[in-house]
């Protein structure tokens, strides 16, 4: 066999060119684009730190509350300040680097008067920030919520196979086994066990 190999040169010639790339790939993968500007945060970050800013205001709000708003006509010192008095141990996830948004999520004029809309409206206006802005963070949590609503309540219990088993059963499987003898499906398919 070697001296069959002997003549034949591993080297490859010096001189040949590259071959030319294709101007236009015909398979490409093109993805769906949206309309519109590109998201700059996902939506279920800011819902699911909406939902956190929930659970933490709604501990600390009725002690928060008054001094919040009393302070909401000054500056985001006095808001500091309320929150570090009285909304401890939460009040270094809102400030000192929320306190500005929180001014002015206070100073719109849609703020509830009720307690418990305050904190849903504050909550869900601030989960955005610094990314998108108070009106569109309220809106993402709408949406999301509306999507997990839609969502059924109903969860699998039980899946299962169409087997046929070496003892002649054929049909529904029952517990990942087969319903006459009982032997079990494996994780993998028989053909990738086998050894050679």
């Amino acid at each position: 066999m070697e001296t069959e190999l002997q003549g034949i040169s591993a080297q490859m010639p010096k001189n040949q060119k590259p071959t030319p790339q294709p101007e236009k790939i015909l398979d490409t993968f093109s993805e769906k684009r949206r309309r519109g500007r590109p998201p700059k945060i996902s939506p279920t970050v800011v819902f699911g730190r909406a939902e956190n800013y929930r659970k933490m205001l709604t501990q600390v709000w009725p002690q928060l509350r008054d001094p919040l708003l009393t302070a909401s006509g000054g500056t985001e010192e006095e808001v500091t300040k309320a929150f570090e008095t009285y909304a401890q141990p939460y009040s270094q996830s809102f400030v000192p680097g929320l306190a500005s948004h929180i001014l002015e999520v206070i100073h719109e004029r849609k703020f509830p008067t009720r307690p418990k809309p305050q904190v849903h409206f504050l909550a869900d206006s601030l989960a955005g920030r610094p990314n998108v802005g108070p009106r569109r963070s309220r809106d993402i949590c709408a949406e999301e919520r509306a999507k997990a609503s839609a969502r059924s309540p109903h969860k699998i219990l039980r899946k299962e196979f169409y087997v046929e088993c070496s003892c002649g059963y054929k049909g529904p499987a029952r517990n990942d086994a087969c319903r006459k003898c009982g032997a079990a499906i494996p994780l993998l398919p028989e053909f990738l066990l086998r050894v050679r």
